[in-house]
This record gives structure tokens, C-alpha cells and sequence, in this order.
């Protein structure tokens, strides 16, 4: 009975080291794919960094570190500035107002960090704001900006360039410094109004 069992473990123990290596070799090229996707992604959103003579690998994946960061973080406090809005009736003027003031610090160190062309000036008229109801649609308004700017093709197309995307991204990101700036002024007025 011993004999059977060691018999039978000797036959299992090499199925077992091939298994093993498998999945380790599986690891491996998953590890492999991966790398060359963070890789991949790193170059599309650098294609838009700021230039920057003999830059170090270490310097170039801290900067591309910092650019998605700044990515995600204009979408996390965007996306907690909606919920806030309009979890409550009545809104948090101050929580709005420094949600606000994270957004476009995101904003301006992305418009610092990317190279995106020039985008077409045009002087489109802020929304006047003097209800909760328009403070609420300016919100609104600016949300669908930011989310407009992150999810611009530009940013996932492999290899390519499409300049006309490439000047709306950059629009869309001035528009988006320029409706920040006016919902903070928005929610300092409408907050001292409410008292």
C-alpha cells in the first residue's frame, strides 16, 4: 500500500513541476504583456508631455507617473463634486468651492505637462448664475467638460494623431479652467446670498 502510494506520487511529482513551470511561464508572459501596455500607454500620453533634453527613464516614468495621477485625480474629484451636488438638497457651497479649486489644479498642471496645440480662442459667454437650479445646470456643464476632455481619443489612440481631436482636448481643457473659476465665484456669491 506504501509502494502504491510513493509509486503514485512519483508519477504525479513530474505533472506537478510541469504544471508549475507552466504557470510560471504563463506569469511571465502575462508580466511581459503588461509591462509592454504600461509601456505603450506611458508613450501615448508623453507623445503630449512637455519635451525635455536627456531625460532619464526615472525622470520620464515620474513625469508619466504624475500625468496619470492628474488624470485620475480630475476624475475622482469631479465625480465626488456631482455625487455631493446632488446627494442634498441644499448644497455645500463650501465643499463645491474647494472640489472646484482641485479640479483646476489638476487641470493647470495637465495643461502645464501636455503639449497640446493651441486650442481656437473663442469667447463663449459664461452662463449667468443666479438660482441654485442655474448654479446646478453650470455644474452640469462643467462636468461634461472634464468628462469630454479625459475620454478625447487622443489619449488612446496607439501611434496616431489626430490633430482636430488633439485641438479639442486642448479647448476643452482651457474651457474647463475657465468654468472653474467661475463656479468658485458662483458658489462664494450663492453662499452669501443663503445667509
Amino acid at each position: 500500500m506504501a509502494s502504491q502510494k510513493l509509486f503514485r506520487l512519483l508519477l504525479i511529482a513530474p505533472l506537478l513541476a510541469i504544471s508549475f513551470n507552466y504557470a510560471q511561464a504563463q506569469r511571465g508572459a502575462n508580466a511581459d504583456r503588461t509591462r509592454a501596455i504600461e509601456q505603450a500607454d506611458m508613450d501615448r500620453i508623453l507623445m503630449f508631455a512637455v519635451p525635455k533634453d536627456k531625460e532619464s527613464e526615472a525622470v520620464r516614468l515620474n513625469r508619466f507617473k504624475k500625468i496619470k495621477e492628474d488624470f485620475r485625480d480630475l476624475q475622482s474629484f469631479n465625480n465626488k463634486m456631482m455625487a455631493d451636488a446632488w446627494m442634498q438638497e441644499a448644497l455645500d457651497y463650501s465643499a463645491i468651492a474647494d472640489m472646484v479649486s482641485r479640479i483646476r489644479s489638476r487641470a493647470s498642471s495637465l495643461k502645464g505637462s501636455l503639449t497640446l496645440p493651441e486650442s481656437e480662442k473663442s469667447e463663449a459667454a459664461m452662463p449667468a448664475v443666479t438660482t441654485v437650479r442655474q448654479f446646478r445646470e453650470e455644474l452640469l456643464l462643467l462636468d461634461k467638460t472634464v468628462m469630454r476632455f479625459v475620454n478625447n481619443p487622443v489619449f488612446q489612440a496607439a501611434n496616431s494623431v489626430d490633430v482636430n481631436q488633439a485641438k479639442n482636448a486642448s479647448q476643452d481643457l482651457d474651457r474647463v479652467l475657465l468654468l472653474t473659476d467661475d463656479v468658485k465665484q458662483n458658489a462664494q456669491k450663492l453662499k452669501k446670498a443663503a445667509h
